[in-house]
């Protein structure tokens, strides 16, 4: 076969073998990642540290490959084999990482400070990743050797684009893996589609092994003289050292914005699980596209401009990266109305974000091929060797920086801060660069001089941009005025707290974490979060001390609320983000200052990884956690986690989570998430703050049986800061109004499904990038009656939960369909309802109807029915009595008169004539219709009852008392029961 031949069949093989292997290799990646955050915690710290075992793995590999190939025929037989090893480990993986788990449990479980869990941690990542990233690691160096069968310049070229090939194959499986195959398939399909892009891809080496041939002594090994031309001013040491030295920089720059980029991505697309895959991938297709263009314009320009071409590129991609946020700070992409919003499942594309955000990205990616055109190594194995040299360097700079910019920069320097810092790294690898300095001589004056100058501008002299960021995510409320309360940039998140003062929704103070909206002072707001704390302790069967554990501290109302029950010794809670106390400080109102309680224990951690290694069990364990689609939390929502909960759980143990009702819950997911919590608590109920987005999972021991007195006796025992009154918490009844499904009508409610979110195959995953479904078979068509499950009721309690879920009933049915007359019903039911009177008050621009507001309301309706059935006389009758009740009393007699021409013996329309006639203040007729009402409707409470109304105006006492007395032996229970016992009170 001819040399041309040969070139053309072996150089696409080459690529091919090599995209795939970028492709399968954050297919591994990102599935892996994914896998072993379940083990280790899903906190910044365990994030961090599978970070840089993974990059550290990446960077060793490709320095010890460099010099295990360069002493080495030049071949693919060992990258043949590097990639048919790692593709095996990827099929091993899933047994691997149950060990490992195992592992993990068995140790952690005996270890009593945390400074020796994290040894575990470090050390079950290391066995997980280090091996297999290693291994992925030198085959960049085993690459370049075997594509050696030509000049040193080619080689240098075709290095370059192998590089950009195997990044864009990478963008392709992050893509992919995070975008469908995890949500669409789960973990073991992916990971074995990543077997199968490895056997491509020792498929297509194995090819262009055999087609290559062995290679001439001449052509592999010869060390052909780089043109004169292309080399960049300086010694070829000098150029040598600064390129190491500007590749570690631009590696630790770039990991560093990658990081800050999920980060700043999260601040504006809010805090779904789609976000880090989606970010990555465009990482990866800015670098990938970069790095084959700056590859081919390096060759291009030939001559002393070509390596200049690198010190463009740096100082472009430094001032882009300063620029970019405050590009998304105006209205080019994310407007008021849309900015903050993706957590409300509108569909929006986030794609014209991360296209600005990438913009640095897309000149960053070329520094390392440009780096190693640059180098042009030479003599044998010098390419792949010297190749594996810049390519460590730059992994190891990108280690520090993702393990430092979150975790240290942003806390102590700010976002602004840390970008300037960037901005300034890569202004000074540029200028240094363009000015064809020696740093040996001492000749970086000059360049530092001009970093440091633009690092300063841009951290002091530009617009603050955290604080124009908590203003545009102010302006994107609905508020009429709003202030900035306080923003903090922190180890895990950016804190932002509102005060917002609107008449439709009260003045309430509102806590961003990332951009989401976590908690709130609204009524039902808090009001779910008092309910959730306070109600799983009041519940328990025991009325000792009790250990309770939190799981997410928000603004600290849930776990103010647990240590609002004086039988809690001590509260447990745990939260990824570390900088609690000055939210705690800014919502004490609500919380009962929590924090600074003796009895509250705080713990930097996530909360399924504590759960497994705090080798505690508890009383009660809440789980008060974001969205069941967020990055961060994700792995509460799954039969695993449920199954360590009850692990924790003490006998007699009491678990309760938060779960959303209406923006998450779309098409079938809330059947799988009733049907995973029950899957391991079959005793379950739900409790809904009715008219809101708030419900929650409460599993007791046995099946739910509340002794009515007992609950009665500690509410009245809950503190005066609790509010338990204001909020509707301090009768039985009240809280009997939140009761709204029982196991049997999950059942009817879950229906045939049988899928559960498991860690590997979790069905929250694909909400996060799906259009928006409707809910299906909807919450609200499956309230159930409260009263079976408590025990010890008096009658008037009894009727007392029937009126509240009637309310609670109706102000559902509004909250998921937006039908205005259900919200009408709930506010003639009940006006003075916090519930009621709050989304009132936003449905009518905060102008709460008057008094007159429901007798209209009746009376349209009624009117409606007349104009249906003209001829009817009780549709009659009723529109008789809606204009009664709305003081409209000669149209009501007018009405009446019309219905007892129709059927002059209905003891109904003489009710409502009688009353008519009562409410006029002719008595004497009132009294002698309503006799002639009685006889036709014998002893019926309603007609007894207006006889009495009508003898107490008449001043016969003897006469009223009797009525009323009749009427309740008569129906105890009457729809005006109570007000016949509040005027037989009045008589005495």
């Amino acid at each position: 076969m001819s040399t041309r031949i040969r070139n053309a069949v072996f150089v696409p093989l080459l690529f091919l073998a090599f995209f795939a292997s970028g492709a399968a290799s954050l297919v591994a990646e990102v599935t892996w990642n994914r896998m072993l955050i379940v083990v280790v915690g899903n906190s910044l710290s365990a994030a961090a540290m599978i970070i840089m075992v993974f990059m550290g793995g990446l960077g060793l590999g490709s320095w010890l490959g460099g010099r295990w190939v360069s002493g080495r025929r030049m071949n693919l037989v060992p990258y043949l084999l590097l990639e048919t090893v790692i593709g095996l480990y990827v099929l091993a993986s899933p047994a691997l990482f149950d060990g490992l788990t195992a592992l993990f449990t068995s140790l952690a479980g005996t270890m009593e400070n945390r400074e020796g869990l994290t040894a575990i941690r470090l050390l079950v990542t290391s066995l997980a990743l280090l091996l297999p990233a290693t291994l992925m690691g030198a085959t960049f160096p085993a690459i370049i050797a075997g594509a050696a069968l030509d000049s040193p310049t080619r080689r240098s070229a075709r290095t370059g684009y192998l590089y950009s090939t195997n990044t864009l194959g990478a963008a392709i499986g992050c893509f992919a893996a995070g975008y469908h195959l995890l949500q669409e398939f789960g973990v073991q399909f992916t990971l074995n589609t990543a077997f199968v892009a490895y056997l491509v891809a020792a498929g297509s080496a194995l090819a262009a092994h055999l087609v290559a041939g062995r290679p001439r002594a001449d052509a592999a090994d010869a060390a052909d003289p780089a043109p004169a031309a292309t080399a960049i001013p300086g010694s070829a040491p000098d150029l040598r050292r600064f390129l190491f030295a500007a590749t570690f920089v631009v590696g630790f720059v770039s990991l560093a914005y990658e990081v800050l980029l999920t980060r700043v991505s999260i601040l504006y697309l809010g805090n779904t699980v789609s976000v880090f895959p989606l970010v990555l991938t465009a990482f990866l297709l800015g670098t990938g596209f970069s790095a084959v263009f700056g590859t081919w314009l390096f060759g291009v320009l030939q001559g002393r401009g070509a390596g200049r071409v690198f010190g463009v590129s740096a100082v472009l991609a430094g001032l882009l990266l300063m620029v970019t946020p405050y590009l998304l700070l105006s209205d080019l992409i994310l407007s008021d109305d849309r900015f903050a919003k993706f957590a409300d499942a509108a569909p929006q594309s986030p794609l014209p974000v991360l296209g600005m955000l990438i913009l640095p990205v897309v000149f960053m990616g070329a520094l390392l091929p440009l780096a190693i055109r640059m180098l042009q190594p030479q003599g044998k194995g010098a390419a792949s060797r010297e190749a594996a040299t810049l390519y460590s360097l730059n992994t190891a700079g990108g280690l520090l920086g993702a393990g430092i910019a979150n975790h240290y920069l942003v806390p102590n320097i700010g976002l602004q801060g840390t970008l300037a810092l960037l901005t300034a790294l890569l202004v000074l690898v540029g200028v240094a660069n363009l000015a064809g300095r020696r740093p040996a001589r001492g000749g970086m004056a000059p360049a530092v001089g001009v970093a440091l100058a633009v690092g300063l501008v841009a951290a002091f002299a530009l617009p603050d941009m955290t604080q124009r960021y908590a203003g545009k995510l102010a302006d994107s409320t609905t508020a009429e005025r709003v202030e900035i309360k306080w923003v903090k940039e922190g180890h895990a998140a950016t804190v932002t707290v509102l005060d917002q003062f609107d008449p439709r929704l009260q003045d309430y103070r509102d806590m961003y974490l990332n951009g989401v909206e976590e908690a709130s002072t609204r009524f039902w707001h808090v009001q779910l979060f008092k309910l959730l704390g306070v109600l799983p302790p009041l519940l328990h069967e025991s009325d000792g001390p009790k250990d309770a554990m939190v799981i997410a501290f928000g603004a600290g109302i849930t776990a103010g609320s647990v240590l609002a029950s004086d039988e809690i010794a001590s509260l447990d809670v745990v939260d990824l983000n570390p900088d609690i106390e000055g939210i705690n400080d800014l919502f004490t109102d609500v919380n009962g200052d929590v924090f600074h309680k003796d009895r509250f224990h705080f713990h930097n951690d996530d909360g399924r990884n504590y759960l497994v290694t705090c080798n505690k069990q508890y009383d009660v364990i809440i789980s008060d956690s974001t969205h069941p689609r967020a990055y961060d939390s994700w792995i509460l929502y799954t039969e695993e986690f449920y199954r360590a909960v009850k692990q924790r759980l003490k006998p007699g143990g009491v678990w309760a989570q938060w779960v959303p009702v209406l923006g998450s819950m779309r098409g079938e997911l809330m059947q799988i998430h009733l049907n995973t919590f029950r899957k391991v608590f079959p005793t379950a109920t739900v409790w809904y703050v009715y008219g809101s987005d708030q419900a929650f999972l409460l599993a007791t021991p046995e099946p739910l049986a509340i002794d009515a007195p007992r609950l009665q006796a500690k509410l009245d025992k809950l503190p005066a800061w609790f509010k338990a009154d204001h909020y509707q918490i301090d009768t039985v009844p009240r809280v009997a109004g939140f009761f709204w499904m029982s196991p049997e009508t999950m059942d009817v409610m879950i229906g045939g499904e049988t899928r559960v979110n498991t860690d590997g195959v979790h069905y929250f995953d694909k909400q996060s990038v799906l259009w928006p479904l409707p809910p299906q078979r909807q919450m609200p068509a499956f309230q159930t009656a409260a009263q079976p499950f408590f025990t010890g009721l008096t009658t008037p309690e009894s009727a007392a939960i029937a009126h509240e879920q009637k309310v609670a009933g109706h102000l559902g049915r509004y909250a998921f369909h937006i039908v205005r007359p259900e919200l009408d019903q709930a506010w003639c039911l009940d006006s003075d309802n916090g519930n009621v009177r709050f989304f009132m008050a936003e449905a009518s621009g905060g102008n709460l109807p008057g008094p007159d507001y429901c007798g209209e309301i009746l009376v349209a309706q009624r009117r409606l029915a007349v104009e249906q059935h003209p001829n009817n006389a009780l549709a009659l009758n009723g529109l008789a009595d809606a204009l009664a009740g709305a003081g409209r009393l000669d149209e009501a007699e007018a009405t009446v008169r019309e219905a007892l021409a129709i059927d002059p013996e209905n003891g109904m329309i003489l009710d409502t004539r009688g009353w008519i006639e009562h409410l006029r203040g002719d008595q004497e007729a009132a009294r002698a219709t309503l006799e002639q009402a009685a006889r036709a409707l014998d002893r019926h409470p309603i007609v007894l009852f207006h006889l009495g109304e009508v003898a107490a105006a008449a001043g016969d006492v003897p006469a009223a008392r009797a009525y009323y007395e009749e009427a309740l032996r008569a129906d105890p229970d009457f729809a005006n029961a109570a007000e016949a016992r509040a005027a037989l009170a009045g008589l005495r």
